[in-house]
């Protein structure tokens, strides 16, 4: 009787335990995503009795950071432990897709398989027919009646096993060829069997039977995003629309299925603690003296430099301030200003797979005034392309980042972003303008070389043509140049250019044309070179 108390007492026992732990299935609600790195909410409805109580949540990502583990409850609950651990028994989930193919491509590797044995079966057969071709005795011989029946077998089934032989091979090479695309797009999608999981344990304690939302945050490394633009120029007379977006990246091993998203320029993967000076203190070195050796070597492969490189802290992110209209709606998408970052809260949910590719996100869009002027380098390229000048650019405080300039709904090509320019205008290069024709061809007539002494002269004339073909005027800033010497023995003489602005130091020239529709405007410059003969120069 007492053995039997014992054992009911264990039982209810265990029954308590059991309904102490309870396994809890959370959805992915919110992602905040920093340059490098992203921090994830899940949230989950939880129903609990009085007294102590563990929440399980199951299959979550490897990848996390266990030390950024945060669990917030709702009221009449107090967290009293978080513990994380990896469990290597249960796989994560795939996707309906990816778990698609993989079981495709399981069904093809178990087909091409079978096919191999059949096809090794079929070879054995052929192996024993033909190492097995006489028939009858050595002494009986055999009738002609018995040859032909034998003959027609072998035949009739060395066929039919060279056919079966053949049909076997495409079969298999096709199902190879099918199982190559399914093992390449399980690569594009990322997908992997057999990773482990998180399991994060959450130990509670209630006064009362509560039901409240639970909320658990984590960080993880595997995500980004990362800066773009789209520049648009619909009229030299109309403000330029800069439309800032993002691309997202995460291979975090977890899909992220209609999330709220907000893209941080913060990023929490550097460090935030202010460097710290020591003492620096000097002290003599010790004077080697040099070993006297009888034969001496050198061997460059074996030379080292040793160098003691300081490396100052620099911070990887600086915070953008976002002004303007936003291309989702102003109710779409929230900038918040932070003491050190800005984010931007998007509303409309997103959906980004484990697939380490970029999916675009918009973010805001802005109208900037711009001056439009014309430029051409001659010397360089025979285009004239339109340039964009924005001098209060450093308002809107952008990331470094790629662009793609648009002029009148046609693509034009792409530049860079560098708001860390110490520039105080942002000269943004349009496209090149077919409308505006330039020519630069060195006039021979004014152009010599002759020697005098233990002297050379080179005098060098350049012309410089051009016409707008436009129904508008248009401004064309002209930059050329002319050589600088640094030795003594060059002697460097402007002798024409045509009023241009001149930096001697450089010798860069510059005009500034204003061309009337269908007017022409010539440009020369011309300089001279003395230096001693026997010097090779090569005088453009």
């Amino acid at each position: 009787m007492k053995t039997i108390f014992v054992l009911i007492t264990l039982l209810s026992f265990s029954v308590i335990q059991a309904q102490e732990q309870k396994e809890i299935s959370s959805e992915i609600s919110d992602v905040v995503v920093y340059l490098k790195g992203a921090q994830v909410t899940r949230t989950a409805n939880i129903s609990v009795g009085s007294g102590k109580s563990t929440l399980l949540f199951k299959g979550l990502t490897p990848r996390l950071n266990s030390n950024s583990l945060q669990v917030a409850a709702g009221n009449g609950i107090t967290i009293l432990s978080v513990n994380h651990s990896i469990d290597y028994l249960e796989s994560q989930k795939s996707d309906a897709l990816a778990q698609k193919l993989v079981n495709r491509r399981d069904e093809l590797q178990d087909s091409i398989s079978l096919n191999k044995n059949t096809r090794q079966i079929y070879i054995k057969e052929q192996e024993m027919l033909i190492s097995n071709q006489s028939i009858g005795g050595q002494q009986t011989g055999v009738n002609v009646e018995q040859l032909i029946r034998a003959t027609d077998f072998f035949r009739q089934r060395l066929t039919e096993i060279e056919k079966t032989l053949f049909e076997n091979n495409r079969t298999t090479l096709e199902m190879q060829r099918r199982l190559d695309k399914i093992n390449r797009q399980l690569n594009e999608l990322n997908a992997r069997d057999d990773q482990p999981t998180s399991t994060i344990k959450v130990t509670i304690s209630t006064n009362r039977p509560v039901s409240a939302p639970v909320e658990l945050t984590y960080t993880v490394h595997d995500a980004r995003w990362q800066p773009f633009y789209d520049i648009r120029v619909k009229d030299t007379d109309e403000p330029v629309t800069l439309v800032y977006k993002a691309k997202v990246f995460q291979s975090t091993d977890e899909n992220w299925h209609n999330v709220n998203l907000t893209l941080s320029t913060g990023n929490p993967t550097i460090s935030n603690y202010k460097p710290e000076l020591q003492p620096w203190f000097l002290y003599p070195a010790p004077v080697r003296m040099p070993e006297v050796m009888e034969t001496m070597s050198i061997v460059e492969d074996d030379v080292e430099l040793n160098e003691e490189l300081v490396i100052e802290d620099k911070e990887e992110a600086r915070p953008i301030r976002i002004r303007g209209v936003s291309s989702l709606g102003k109710q779409n998408v929230t900038t918040v200003q932070q003491q050190t970052t800005t984010a931007f809260e998007i509303q409309i949910p997103y959906t980004i797979p484990s697939d380490n590719q970029g999916y675009d996100v918009a973010v805001s869009d802005h109208q900037v005034k711009a001056d439009f002027q014309y430029a051409t380098v001659p010397k360089r390229s025979p285009h004239v392309y339109l340039m964009a000048h924005i001098s209060d650019w450093s308002e809107l405080n952008l990331l470094p980042g790629q662009a793609n300039i648009y002029f009148d709904q046609t693509y034009q090509g792409k530049t860079v972003l560098n708001p860390y320019s110490s520039e105080d205008t942002l000269n943004l290069s349009v496209g090149r303008d077919p409308g505006i024709i330039m020519e630069r061809e060195l006039q021979k007539d004014f152009s010599s070389k002759s020697f005098f002494g233990n002297n050379a002269k080179e005098t060098k004339a350049w012309k410089i043509t051009m016409r707008n073909s436009k129904n508008t005027k248009a401004t064309v800033m002209v930059e050329d140049q002319y050589p600088v010497s640094t030795n003594s023995d060059i002697k460097v003489e402007l002798e024409e250019n045509s009023g241009a602005k001149v930096n001697p130091v450089t010798g860069m020239l510059n005009w500034t044309l204003h061309l009337a529709p269908g007017e022409t405007k010539k440009l020369r410059f011309i300089y001279t070179v003395r230096y001693p003969k026997e010097m090779n120069l090569i005088i453009e």
